[in-house]
Formats: C-alpha cells, structure tokens, sequence
C-alpha cells in the first residue's frame, strides 16, 4: 500500500505564473497516472519523476480525443527504427 496523501483539488497550488503566456512543458512524469472523475470535468494527475503531483484538468469531451491521441502517440512509439506505422 502507498503512503502517498490523495491529491486534493482544494489544496493544489497553481503551476503557471499569473499573466503567464505561451507554452509550458510539465516534467517528465512517471507512468502512474490517475484520474478523478466529477460531473463536467476529469482531472489527470501525474507523478513527476521529482515526485511532485500534477493536476491536469479535462472536460469530459475532451478525454475521447486524447484517447485518440495518445493511442497514436503510442503506435509510432512502438514502430520499428526508420520503419513505418500502419
């Protein structure tokens, strides 16, 4: 059993200075991924290879389409070097 604490929405600080503009990449995360599920909005939360948590929030239609996404994420993954996908 993990000791972690649940990740709580409540106590999560912002990541992203305000006034902030551009693209931001999040560090590299570990593979355990969790999901909290409500009525409009799914949140992924991410370890960090730091073993910081972090909390991305989805609304509920956008989780088909990064379904779809990183199923094709993987699928070139997995390719053979200078081989094609199909």
């Amino acid at each position: 059993m993990s000791d972690t604490k649940p990740f709580l929405l409540t106590a999560a600080l912002d990541a992203l200075p305000k006034g902030a503009v551009g693209d931001f990449l999040m560090p590299l995360c570990k593979s355990d991924v969790g999901l909290m599920m409500g009525l409009d909005l799914a949140v992924a939360v991410l370890t960090t290879i730091e073993g910081q948590r972090v909390g991305v929030p989805l609304t509920l239609e956008s989780i088909p389409s990064l379904r779809t996404l990183l199923t094709e994420a993987l699928r070139m993954l997995q390719a053979p070097e200078g081989g094609s996908v199909q």
